[in-house]
């Protein structure tokens, strides 16, 4: 199972998108992953997907599309031609369409599936979704993608009793040990890199660049359900924070067993955060912690506060589910307009993770740590590194000017003024990012 944001502030979702800029925090919804029941389907599927794209780029004649089940704005597209610059805008963008290097399916909606095609590129790498509804086409985009062979490092993974976590190792040459941090994705369909299917940063991959820069190897995986990891967790109505925080203690203790390693660092951003504090928790062999942009409240409450604003037909429905889950208890009749955020299978997950406080768990720490947010992230306030900080008086606390969620540059806090930073993955990460986690890291005995 994997998440992906309801809310993005990036995507135009028609259900109150308005009212929840800087949500990405916030899965408010899971994407199901599709079933070995439906492998048929599936590969009906990406058949479909294959030929449409073959069609695009090959200019094929109009008429020739009739083969294919579409809406009437997609059939409009093609009939009147548009779609012959798809090519031309490729080879331009990524120098060559190069070799298909993967297939995979996400769920966009609860309805809405769509297959990605990962092809090579001669510059760049890109991905092609064919969106579905049903069997019919419903959409066609291209999104820049980090092809992992293009940047080195070590495949790497982890087997759990559900499936296996696949990773990638940076270490720096050096004649010596060297510290390694394990990087913890936040909520969402997050990569090891920082993307998502609507979102393109490559945040965690340069910031394992840089660290490896300065002597320090890491380790980023695709967690569970996301990626290369797709299989592992297939069934959301099983799935629970403990799960997360179960991998995350794994990898610990798989770094643990090499003895090139001086120290392991775990480093969780966003929702990754909260995972984090707790694997630190229930493993003596970290040495360090480091919050990046992590929330200090309750998950229900930070819900509360994103849906305030909402119309109070949408909170009076709302806020009776939080409370329900919040007393460990599922609902069963969900009102239809919100069956994408509280569909009886995800409620489980919702319960699981309302239980935890983040403020509770950093206070118990007693190894190093570092609470480290963005002036401008639109997700995560400095009010809630400020909760973490005083929980945990003894943590370093460090608010960098002018970064944001994705730790990138950017001086507005609206949406479109950081819309760059979230779907550019050439911008680079804020300049004062790495010093301030290389000195943290340094200074830990």
């Amino acid at each position: 199972m994997f998440f992906r944001t309801l809310f993005n502030p990036f995507t135009r979702i028609a259900c109150f998108s308005t009212l929840f800029y800087g949500c990405v925090f916030l899965f408010l919804t899971a994407a199901l992953q599709v079933g070995t029941s439906q492998e048929l389907n599936r590969a009906a599927l990406e058949e479909t997907a294959e030929r449409f794209f073959q069609h695009i780029v090959e200019e094929k004649p109009a008429d020739s599309f009739q083969k294919f089940e579409m809406i009437d704005a997609m059939r409009s597209w093609i009939q009147t031609g548009k779609y012959k610059s798809v090519g031309k805008d490729l080879r331009q963008k990524y120098g060559a369409i190069g070799e298909l290097q993967k297939k995979e399916i996400i769920q966009l909606a609860p309805q809405t599936r769509a297959v990605e095609l990962f092809y090579s590129g001669k510059t760049k790498s890109f991905k092609i979704r064919v969106s579905f509804k049903e069997n019919q086409i419903v959409g066609f985009h291209h999104f820049p993608w980090t092809d992992e062979r293009s940047h080195g490092g070590t495949p790497i993974q982890l087997e759990t009793p559900t499936g296996t976590l696949y990773g990638t190792l940076l270490t720096p040459e050096a004649d010596k040990p060297v510290p390694i941090v394990l990087f913890l994705a936040g909520s969402g369909q997050t990569d090891r890199n920082y993307n998502q299917p609507t979102l393109h940063t490559d945040a965690f991959r340069m910031l394992a660049e840089s660290l490896q820069q300065s002597g320090i190897a890491s380790v980023r995986f695709d967690k569970r359900g996301v990626g290369a990891s797709a299989e592992t967790g297939a069934d959301e109505s099983k799935l629970r924070f403990e799960h997360y925080v179960e991998d995350a203690v794994r990898w610990i203790d798989f770094l643990s067993q090499e003895n090139k390693y001086s120290k392991i660092i775990v480093l969780g951003h966003s929702e990754g955060s909260l995972v984090g504090m707790l694997a630190c928790l229930q493993s003596e062999k970290v040495n360090g912690f480091i919050s990046l942009c992590g929330a200090g409240r309750p998950i229900d409450e930070v819900l509360r506060e994103q849906t305030s604003s909402a119309p109070k037909s949408v909170q009076d429905a709302f806020f009776p589910i939080l409370d329900t889950w919040k007393q460990g208890k599922t609902v069963e009749k969900v009102p239809t307009e919100l069956l994408s955020l509280a569909r009886p299978s995800v409620q489980p997950y919702m319960i699981s993770w309302m239980k935890y406080d983040p403020r509770s768990e950093i206070k118990k720490l007693t190894i190093p740590t570092l609470i480290v947010q963005g002036a401008t992230d639109i997700q995560v306030s400095v009010a809630d590194a400020d909760k973490l900080s005083e929980a945990n008086p003894k943590a370093k606390k460090v608010v960098i000017k002018d970064m944001n969620h994705v730790l990138k540059t950017c001086t507005a806090t609206t949406a479109l003024a950081q819309q760059s930073a979230y779907t550019n993955p050439k911008t680079p990460l804020h300049k004062d990012l790495v010093p301030c986690l290389t000195q943290f890291i340094a200074g830990i005995e």
